[in-house]
């Protein structure tokens, strides 16, 4: 158990220092320079980013969707609206959690190791928190330790990317009863929109698609390479998702949430106060899709001010999904 927590503790730890340097850097940075930075493997750098985005169906849109991370052949980029670029400031409750796993730690080890833990917890709950933290409340938390797992088809497939080789993949396609055999040239793997895609030239289309790793049902490497082209540019695949929106930068866009929401806003980061007890988020994104589906979800709680481009996208989705509710159900006998 004690060495289970010990692992997360510094996987942890290479993370709050991994995302932020990634992300900052408009071409990301090299695997093996991330690796020396760490002081661990490359495969340990690819499993920890892929350990950041396991979770993403858990949470509520927010922080947690601001994150797409790209691995490559030997580099990896990361875009997001901006959280990790500034010094970390946890949420009361994140702060709390963490507080309270040091104080778990403090409870079952040594002695001498004791009061080191304690002081961390302290430390963490005064100076990292965005607000004060009262420790008395983690009497009402538990833990539950988390499931370990690497997806196969996911690092067969980095593997692949990186060695230049083809693959033959069993791929499930939405609405069809029986996987297709398909012969791909991986390019990149990478994270976005809530999921992993594969970006590849796809031998039977003869031209680069996107798959969903997830539909991925077998992969086999095969001896035969390919030369990736000298001009592929994974950015605009994985930032518009086959299609939906091609982004050539990041735009930002403002959008206010009612007083009713505003205080579980505010622990996300920095917002704009308003009279009215609102309050106004600037987000920097490279996916207009991802920022309509952010505010849809809160229904009249959130309104974007602007651009108007963006105010119009999320008036033709609202428009669509309330056309959707209204059609008659059809094809069910009584």
């Amino acid at each position: 158990m004690s060495g289970g927590r010990a692992q997360a503790r510094e996987q942890l730890e290479r993370l709050l220092l991994l995302i932020p340097e990634i992300a900052r850097e408009h071409d990301g940075r090299r695997l093996d320079e991330l690796a020396e930075l760490v002081g661990t493997t490359v495969d340990r750098v690819v499993r920890d980013l892929e350990e950041a985005t396991a979770r993403a169906y858990y949470h509520h849109a927010g922080p947690g969707d601001d994150l797409q991370i790209l691995i490559e052949t030997d580099r990896v980029r990361i875009w997001t609206t901006g959280e990790f670029r500034r010094p970390i400031k946890l949420s009361p409750l994140e702060a709390l959690a963490l507080a309270l796993g040091f104080r778990i730690l403090a409870a079952d080890d040594r002695p001498g190791n004791r009061e080191a833990f304690l002081a961390r917890a302290a430390r963490l709950e005064a100076r990292v928190a965005s607000r004060a933290v009262d420790g008395r409340a983690a009497a009402g938390f538990h833990i539950a330790a988390g499931d370990e797992g690497e997806d196969g088809v996911r690092l067969a497939l980095m593997d692949a990317a990186a060695a230049c080789r083809c693959c033959r993949i069993e791929y499930l396609k939405a609405g069809d009863e029986a996987p297709g055999e398909r012969v791909v040239h991986p390019y990149a793997v990478g994270y976005t929109g809530g999921g992993w895609y594969l970006i590849g030239h796809c031998t039977m289309r003869d031209a680069v698609r996107l798959f969903r790793t997830d539909r991925i049902l077998s992969v086999s490497v095969l001896e035969s390479r390919f030369d990736r082209p000298a001009d592929f540019d994974p950015e605009p695949w994985i930032t518009r998702l086959g299609g939906l929106y091609r982004a050539d930068h990041e735009i930002e866009v403002r959008v206010r949430y009612s007083p009713g929401i505003a205080r579980w806003i505010r622990e996300k980061g920095p917002v704009e106060e308003q009279a009215d007890g609102s309050v106004v988020v600037r987000h920097r994104v490279a996916d207009i899709e991802w920022i309509v589906r952010h505010v849809l979800q809160y229904g009249a709680e959130a309104e974007v001010l602007e651009p108007a481009e963006v105010r119009r996208a999320v008036a033709e989705a609202a428009a669509r999904v309330i056309e959707a509710g209204r059609a008659p159900a059809t094809g069910r006998g009584g």
